[in-house]
C-alpha cells in the first residue's frame, strides 16, 4: 500500500482549497442574484452588493407577472420551441449521424465534407431574413424550429460516437436477420441514449436561450418566446427608471431595474437549473461524446 507522502498531502489540500475557491466563486454570485430580485428599493439604493437580504420584496416579482397573460404565453411558446425544438433537432441528428456512421454508405466522404462546409460559411442577416419571409415564416413559431433544424456540429459529434460502436454488433445482428430498422432502434439506439442526451442538452439549452431570432423574425407579441418578452420588460423598466427627474427618489421607485433584471435572471434560468440534476448521469457519460477513446 503506498504511503501519502508530505508532498501528496499538500497537494491534496491545494487541491481542495482551490475547488473550494471555485465553488464559493460561482455560489456567490448566484446568491446576489437571487438576493437582488428579493430586496425593495430602498436597500438597492443603500447597498449596491446583496448577499443576503434584510427584508424580502416581492415587488420585482409582481412587476414581472403584472401582464400575466404575456408571461404564460411566452412560457407557451418556449416550451414548445424546447419540446418539438429539441425533439425534431435530435431525430435529425440521430438519422443523418447513423448514416453517415454506415462505411458502407457510397459518398460518405463527400456528403460529410457538403455538411462540414455549411459550418465555415454563412449567407448573411439580410439574405437569411429574405428567405425566411419569402417562405412564409414571419411572425411564425415554426421560425425557431425550421431554420435551424440540426446543427451540423451536434450530428458529426453523434456521428463520431455511432462509430465508436463495435461493428460486431451489428453484424451479429445481420447474421441472426435483424432488418436495418431493428438495428437502428433495438441496438444502436440504446447505446446511443448518453450521447442523445448530452447533444439533447445542448439543443435545449439553445432553444430555451435563444431570444435574437425571435426579435429579427416576430413582432407579435403571442409567438414571442419568454426570453424575449423579459428582454421588452426589462427594457421598459429601464426607459421608465431613466425618464424619472424631479423629486422622486430611488427609494420611491416601486421596482428598480436591477431587481427587475434579476428576477428575469432567476425566471429564465431556474427550469433548465432544476432540469439539470435530473439528466446529469447521461450528461456525465457522454460528455466525451465524439472523443478519441484509448
Amino acid at each position: 500500500m503506498k504511503r501519502n507522502t508530505h508532498m501528496d498531502k499538500i497537494f491534496d489540500f491545494s487541491n481542495i482549497m482551490l475547488m473550494v475557491l471555485a465553488v464559493i466563486a460561482v455560489l456567490i454570485p448566484l446568491f446576489s442574484v437571487i438576493s437582488t430580485s428579493l430586496v425593495s428599493a430602498k436597500e438597492i439604493a443603500e447597498k449596491r452588493f446583496v448577499i443576503f437580504p434584510e427584508n424580502v420584496d416581492y415587488t420585482a416579482y409582481k412587476s414581472l407577472f403584472a401582464s400575466g397573460s404575456i408571461i404564460l404565453n411566452g412560457y407557451k411558446i418556449t416550451l414548445f420551441r424546447v419540446v418539438v425544438g429539441t425533439s425534431v433537432n435530435l431525430i435529425l441528428s440521430y438519422f443523418v449521424g447513423y448514416a453517415l456512421a454506415k462505411k458502407d454508405l457510397v459518398g460518405r466522404s463527400a456528403l460529410t465534407f457538403f455538411f462540414f462546409f455549411t459550418m465555415l460559411f454563412g449567407g448573411g442577416l439580410v439574405p437569411t431574413y429574405i428567405i425566411i419571409k419569402s417562405v412564409g415564416l414571419i411572425n411564425r413559431v415554426w421560425v425557431y424550429i425550421l431554420p435551424g433544424v440540426i446543427s451540423v456540429w451536434n450530428m458529426l459529434l453523434i456521428r463520431n460516437f455511432i462509430m465508436t460502436i463495435p461493428d460486431s454488433l451489428t453484424e451479429a445482428a445481420n447474421i441472426d436477420g435483424a432488418s436495418d430498422y431493428l438495428i437502428i432502434f433495438k441496438i444502436i439506439l440504446p447505446l446511443s441514449i448518453p450521447a442523445l442526451v448530452t447533444i439533447g442538452l445542448f439543443y435545449a439549452v439553445g432553444h430555451w436561450n435563444s431570444w435574437w431570432d425571435a426579435y429579427l423574425y416576430t413582432s407579435k407579441p403571442e409567438v414571442q418566446p419568454i426570453q424575449l418578452v423579459l428582454r421588452n420588460i426589462l427594457a421598459r423598466a429601464n426607459i421608465q427608471v431613466n425618464a424619472i427627474t424631479g423629486g422622486i427618489t430611488a427609494t420611491e421607485l416601486k421596482a428598480p431595474s436591477r431587481s427587475i433584471q434579476s428576477a428575469s435572471v432567476v425566471v429564465t434560468t431556474m427550469p433548465i437549473v432544476l432540469l439539470y440534476p435530473f439528466l446529469q448521469k447521461y450528461f456525465i457519460k457522454g460528455v466525451m461524446v465524439g472523443a478519441v477513446k484509448g
